[in-house]
């Protein structure tokens, strides 16, 4: 059923949310097979690696050692699968800045990852993203920052939408991606709706009714991308969560594909392969 509703976005669909467990070694690449397997299932055909869920799982506060471990495992995926795995250098902003510019060139200016993930170490008033934010912008790349509202989830220093948006007006030309609609919901859509360079993936929670269109209403199709969280979410309630949205086939197609597209630079250009480890 989700594969006929896809039509012509099957198979092309851009998951820009995902992680895997496994240990912090070279990846299984039977894990990795899994992984694909299920996605192109339900018609995704890129897969954007934010980390080793089982590294970043063991420090909310990563030295470098940790960082350097969980990104060479997304390096050694997009070695193994480079038609599927599009990977993403996972820093921690508290961390020596010589090392963060060296990890920089490495998984991205040497190793070919699209992008920065940034988590739960640091808060995105912090002043120490500054520096990572002046290179994303440099190397135009996207930055994906883990947000959520929450009363009860005290781990680390977890940034919001509110906050978010205080860091993209203080880099409008920075590519910034919140992660998690579904964990800030209306309030978080409002808190991004006047800094027009945010946009909000649609991971975080299962898929309830009418939070996508809101978000589209209110922030453009533009703005809005697909993500699943897997393995802490299913990829075909996720992608069902955009197909029984009430929007257009074109906005639909923006979500699942076309702004990641754009945002990553695969729109017309041929993915770049995983280098040193």
């Amino acid at each position: 059923m989700i594969r006929d509703l896809l039509g012509a976005d099957l198979g092309r669909v851009v998951d820009f949310n995902t992680h895997i467990y496994g240990e912090l070694s070279d990846p299984d690449p039977a894990d990795l097979d899994r992984m694909a397997r299920l996605a192109g299932h339900y018609g995704i055909g890129k897969l954007v690696m934010l980390g080793n869920a089982t590294g970043l799982l063991k420090d909310h506060n990563p030295p470098p050692e940790l960082i350097a471990d969980i990104n060479s495992y997304t390096l050694g995926a997009m070695a193994a699968r480079p038609d599927v795995f599009i990977g993403f250098a996972y820093l921690n902003p508290a961390n020596p800045p010589g090392f963060t510019t060296e990890e920089i060139d490495r998984c991205i200016v040497r190793g070919g990852m699209r992008g920065i993930k940034l988590w739960i170490s640091v808060k995105a008033t912090d002043e120490r993203v500054e520096p990572i934010m002046e290179r994303a912008v440099e190397l135009d790349i996207p930055v994906v920052y883990h947000t959520w509202y929450t009363a009860i989830d005290t781990r680390g220093e977890q940034s919001t939408p509110a906050e978010m948006a205080e860091l993209g007006r203080r880099f409008p030309r920075a590519k910034l991606v919140l992660c998690h609609l579904g964990g800030g919901r209306e309030r978080g859509v409002l808190d991004i709706a006047g800094v027009p360079s945010l946009c909000y993936d649609t991971s975080g929670s299962q898929p309830e009714s009418d939070l996508v269109e809101f978000a589209v209403k209110r922030l453009g199709a533009e703005r809005v991308i697909f993500g699943s969280d897997w393995p802490i979410r299913d990829f075909g309630a996720q992608v069902g969560r955009i197909l029984g949205a009430r929007i257009t086939p074109h906005e639909r197609s923006l979500i699942l594909r076309g702004n990641a597209e754009r945002l990553i630079g695969l729109d017309g250009e041929g993915e770049r392969k995983g280098g040193d480890k």
